[in-house]
């Protein structure tokens, strides 16, 4: 596979657009799944099922070497990164990690599974405690999600991360202070 490219400003609008419209749709509809909502939650499904779908057919068409393209998870590349990783190998914790690639298919698998069972059960009724399961676990995909992320960010650059906590912590401070003390 050849190595990933800077993406383009096309490339990297269209993944911001799709986190933007997949992370709001994925919140609208968590929040909404009760009757006096439903509108809202029908609305917020279809559009986390849109964005899905436009996603998989970039990541599967796209050329290899393109941000786009959907990395493929591979256990023998997960496990040797661990070890370089385990053993202080400074480039397994700058260089992308394999375990993203495990968290898109969990993700697209999850939230994907949430989104279509949604919109069958607009149709076949008998679906929706499925739909329902499967939104609450997709819910935790999402917050794994957001802490490998993290986690990885912090691992790329802990020097870096650690002066942005203290500053936030400084600033929430500083902000809770003012409030106290106009």
């Amino acid at each position: 596979m050849p190595p990933r490219r800077r993406p383009t400003a096309v490339e990297m609008a269209f993944l911001l657009s799709f986190h933007a419209a997949l992370s709001g749709a994925f919140i609208v509809a968590y929040l909404t799944g009760d009757e006096d909502t439903y509108g809202m939650h029908v609305a917020a499904g279809y559009t986390a099922l849109v964005a899905l779908t436009l996603r998989t057919v970039a990541g599967i068409f796209t050329k290899d070497g393109s941000v786009l393209r959907f990395p493929r998870p591979h256990l023998g590349a997960t496990l040797g990164w661990f070890t370089r990783l385990l053993s202080g190998d400074a480039n397994a914790r700058r260089e992308r990690s394999p375990l993203l690639a495990w968290m898109a298919l969990a993700l697209l698998i999850g939230v994907g599974a949430a989104a279509a069972t949604g919109a069958v059960a607009d149709f076949l009724p008998l679906v929706e405690d499925l739909h329902e399961a499967l939104g609450e676990a997709s819910l935790f995909i999402v917050f794994a999600h957001i802490a490998l992320v993290l986690a990885l960010h912090v691992l790329k650059e802990p020097g870096r991360a650690a002066s942005s906590l203290r500053s936030l912590v400084e600033r929430f401070r500083t902000a809770r202070r003012e409030a106290r003390h106009p």
